[in-house]
């Protein structure tokens, strides 16, 4: 360990994945043990406005400051890179659907809570249903872990498309644990727009693909999606 004016600086570790998941594994932990209680807590905590009225393009700019402390497929990757990662990825495969590259821009939105110091393991995470529920019930009908889908979710309810909403709440469930969960409406946005979405999320993501495209050149897509200042 080094040290240079009182800051620790760690030696260069010759496997960075495996020291990230390291460093990860108490969050994962924290966020898989979460119970109802939990989740409605957070639902407490953030149900007002956290940075008040602004506009979301100003929101979509603080992904710049935005690492996962919880995604080894990106370490110390900004979650800006990200979605430029995830847009450019889409384009290349000619989506032309502009309600699927802004799901693309928000989904990850939710978690600008790091910059106001909320714990990583509410924030980050895959997501499954908490309790056993009756088989079809929907999603809506059920509690799943809290992470930045949630809060996402409950700020653009309302404010875009149903599925594009939806997708902003579920794009990081867990399949295998909640399939027989879903009911019509759930059935038909997982296989329209979650599979290939989740696919478009997961296998762009890259520590050395640097974009091509910067964040402004989306930002006449954002303005026109939220043309006002929405709380958030």
């Amino acid at each position: 360990m080094l040290r240079a004016g009182g800051y620790q600086v760690q030696r260069v570790d010759r496997m960075p994945r495996t020291q990230f998941e390291k460093s990860a594994r108490p969050y994962v932990e924290r966020h898989v043990a979460q119970t109802l209680a939990d989740v409605e807590t957070l639902r407490e905590r953030y149900r007002e406005p956290v940075f008040g009225e602004v506009p979301v393009w100003r929101v979509v700019e603080m992904l710049s400051h935005v690492v996962d402390r919880m995604d080894h497929d990106l370490m110390n990757v900004t979650q800006e890179i990200h979605v430029l990662q995830m847009l450019e990825g889409m384009l290349a495969e000619g989506v032309d659907d502009e309600s699927f590259l802004l799901a693309a821009i928000l989904h990850d939105l939710g978690k600008v809570l790091y910059l106001v110091d909320e714990d990583p393991a509410n924030i980050s995470g895959s997501n499954a249903p908490i309790g056993e529920y009756e088989h079809g019930l929907g999603f809506d009908q059920c509690v799943f872990q809290w992470n930045h889908d949630e809060f996402g979710y409950s700020r653009f309810a309302g404010r875009v498309p149903d599925h594009v909403a939806w997708l902003i709440r579920y794009h990081s469930v867990i399949p295998r644990t909640c399939l027989h969960l879903m009911d019509d409406r759930d059935r038909d946005y997982y296989e329209r727009y979650w599979k290939e979405f989740r696919r478009w999320e997961r296998d762009t993501k890259s520590i050395s693909r640097v974009p091509r495209t910067r964040m402004t050149d989306y930002r006449a897509l954002v303005d026109a999606a939220f043309p006002a200042p929405i709380p958030f």
